[in-house]
């Protein structure tokens, strides 16, 4: 099933579920099939995000109450009570990990990067522009803004949106408040056609214990609606100076594009169009994206020790928490990445086609790394209560029997400890021996992770980015050290090494240039994929009989080449016209099959077709279970002929059940389905 990924390995596999952005365009009912064979559900708390409910949905998700206790994701807009992040059982997920708000408010994010450049150095962090907090530090801010007058932008140290924004060209502009942050504007930003801009990076992190970061290879280009000019009088044009989308959709010269394979066009570009552009005029991109890696992973450093600390604290499984964050940069015309803020919960609207596609796939590939296992929570919290019941009755110091059924988490170190057998003979290798069961949990988690990252980068730990950065680490733990070590066991020698060093850089480049797939594009190939496997199935079912019909194997391979080529051909000529036909796939899939099986039966029988089958029915009348039940053999033949007639019988209950699952995706109407 294509929304089926199987992980463990061993005698205990267990299957995580994977998702396909273009299923919000589509009323499939086969996608949804093993979402609600399982029960999966979740809820949305404290916000209201249209393009989640509609991905969940379209997989077969159903939507629980706010107050359920009963859901395999909680999708929410603020942080969770302590209480709540204790009781989530080991297959729910939660999108904020506690105590992420060190990274998302202004001020505090402020007070880490300043606590790492007093331990680092600061040009070693040199990430964000000068900034002061007020009115606490406003006699420095003073102080420095007497030796330079340039501009000033003020911001609340928790707003978003570009709400209560505004630049100052003098102290006495402030409008003192609680909790305010200054800092110094980037009077030399890089300019696309004159106008100034910034960029939506979506960066993922699952772990922080080991720490674990990805960035999406897209991301969005936001820019203002005026002409960027530094002179002074211009210095009140929010539209000038904000590039925020907030702010400058409700100008007058704001432009959108309704179409989203141009991605270059308007207000709002994709990541990947801006650095062609780049590329274009001759700026070296895959510098530029390895400082923003740079700058992604030092933001996520300062706040690591805070939130692995929390996680330690508030959680009993590893896996509960992941978070979405959404990075804003700004870009200076010798290419160097500033960061603006860290958003808690980056807007997943989609005012524009281009919107959809980017944060659609982004979100579905989110999902499909997360790993949701296909586990009915109803269930697990039943097994959890009849578990804590049975505890009160036993003694305190008599270990708890396993009654319930093993998580994909347990299925993992099952899989991976080495049995007695290994042990004795040293079958498993010496690294994995040493590992605790923790740390096994771990590591294959990390790498099935990465397997099915999508258009996720992991930019941490790598290779190079460990040595690097994991000396900043302030969480001392062993897992980090455990998961370098045993994801890149062949790394020795490369630190320092200027060459390798390059190549690293250069690695990740072509990723973010390149331009995403079209959500209707991939509907197109999701449709033909579902046609060409049911023919595969009703193909597969027919080659005994060939095989009993004719000898010569090399007509035969010709005959399926001319079958291959006539499928393609048919499903070729139903991708150019299947939005007007009305036609179900499974008559499509009905219909060619038996002209398939019957074109061949005609070119094997030849003019004496009738005389052959004639003779196969009277050599075929024996009685197989009279047979089976004297214990006799059978002949080759008798045997061939038996084996036939159950493929044919499989053949068409596979027909049959194809008819009822195969059906012909609708375009969805409706405005919210659509986003």
């Amino acid at each position: 099933h294509p929304c089926i990924k199987w992980t463990g390995g061993g005698c205990r596999r267990i299957a995580v579920l994977v998702f396909h952005a273009e299923a919000i365009l589509m009323n499939d009912s086969y996608l949804r099939l093993i979402g609600e064979r399982y029960h999966l559900s979740y809820k949305i708390v404290q916000t209201d995000s249209r393009l989640v409910r509609s991905i969940l949905t379209a997989h077969g998700f159903r939507e629980v109450h706010a107050n359920s206790t009963e859901y395999n994701l909680m999708w929410t807009g603020s942080h969770l009570k302590s209480y709540l992040l204790r009781s989530l059982t080991d297959i729910q997920k939660v999108n904020h990990f506690p105590r992420s708000y060190e990274l998302t408010r202004k001020d505090k994010l402020y007070k880490n990067v300043r606590r790492m450049q007093l331990a680092h150095g600061f040009k070693t962090y040199h990430i964000l522009p000068q900034t002061f907090i007020l009115p606490t530090e406003y006699q420095d801010f003073c102080n420095t803004y007497s030796k330079d007058r340039g501009p000033w932008i003020v911001k609340p140290v928790a707003s978003s949106r570009g709400r209560g924004v505004y630049l100052i060209n003098n102290p006495n502009q402030i409008v003192l408040e609680d909790n305010i942050l200054v800092s110094r504007y980037i009077s030399n930003p890089l300019l696309i056609d004159d106008f100034k801009f910034d960029v939506r990076l979506y960066v993922l992190v699952t772990s922080y214990d080991p720490l674990v970061i990805y960035l999406y290879e897209e991301g969005l280009a936001r820019f203002a609606t005026v002409r960027y000019d530094q002179a002074s009088k211009n210095i009140k044009n929010q539209f000038m100076h904000l590039t925020n989308y907030s702010v400058n959709k409700k100008s007058r010269d704001y432009v959108s594009c309704d179409d989203p394979e141009v991605e270059d066009y308007g207000n709002k570009w994709s990541m990947s169009a801006m650095l062609r552009y780049l590329k274009q005029k001759g700026r070296d991109t895959a510098v530029l994206m390895a400082n923003v890696e740079d700058l992604i992973i030092k933001t996520v450093l300062s706040a690591e020790l805070t939130i692995a600390t929390a996680c330690k604290t508030y959680l009993s499984h590893r896996g509960n928490c992941f978070e979405l964050y959404g990075f804003d940069v700004l870009i200076d015309d010798a290419l160097k990445p500033w960061l603006l803020e860290v958003n808690l919960s980056p807007s997943l609207a989609c005012d524009a086609p281009l919107d959809l596609k980017i944060k659609a796939s982004m979100l579905s590939d989110m999902f499909t790394l997360v790993g949701f296992v296909c586990q009915d929570p109803g269930q697990q919290s039943s097994q959890a209560i009849y578990h804590s019941s049975e505890s009160f009755r036993r003694s305190p110091y008599q270990k708890l029997q396993r009654t319930c059924p093993l998580s994909a988490s347990d299925a993992e170190i099952k899989t991976l400890m080495p049995s007695g057998r290994e042990k004795a003979t040293g079958r498993q290798g010496s690294s994995v021996l040493s590992l605790s069961r923790e740390q096994v949990k771990v590591l294959r988690r990390v790498r099935e992770e990465n397997e099915r990252r999508g258009g996720f980068i992991r930019i941490f730990p790598t290779p190079f980015t460990w040595d690097l950065y994991g000396s900043f680490l302030e969480h001392k733990t062993s897992m980090n050290y455990m998961l370098a070590t045993h994801l890149f066991q062949d790394r020795a020698g490369l630190h320092g090494r200027q060459d390798v060093r390059l190549e690293a850089v250069d690695s990740h480049a072509p990723f973010y240039e390149r331009k995403l797939v079209s959500l209707e594009l991939r509907k197109r190939q999701q449709c033909l994929g579902k046609v060409r496997a049911a023919q595969t199935r009703s193909s597969a079912t027919s080659k005994p009989t060939k095989l009993s019909l004719k000898s010569d194997a090399e007509g035969e391979e010709e005959e399926e080449v001319s079958a291959d080529e006539e499928l393609d051909r048919t499903v070729g000529s139903l991708s150019g016209t299947q939005v007007k036909s009305k036609s179900k796939l499974s008559d499509l899939v009905k219909t060619t099959c038996k002209e398939t099986l019957q074109n061949k039966l005609d070119k094997k029988t030849g003019d004496g077709g009738e005389q052959f089958l004639q003779k196969r029915d009277t050599e075929s009348q024996f009685n197989l279970l009279q047979v089976l039940q004297k214990h006799g053999n059978l002949s080759k033949v008798q045997a061939r002929r038996a084996f036939s007639a159950y493929l044919q019988h499989v053949q068409l209950r596979l027909m049959k059940e194809a008819s009822v699952q195969i059906r012909n995706p609708a375009w969805a109407a409706k405005e919210d389905e659509q986003m």
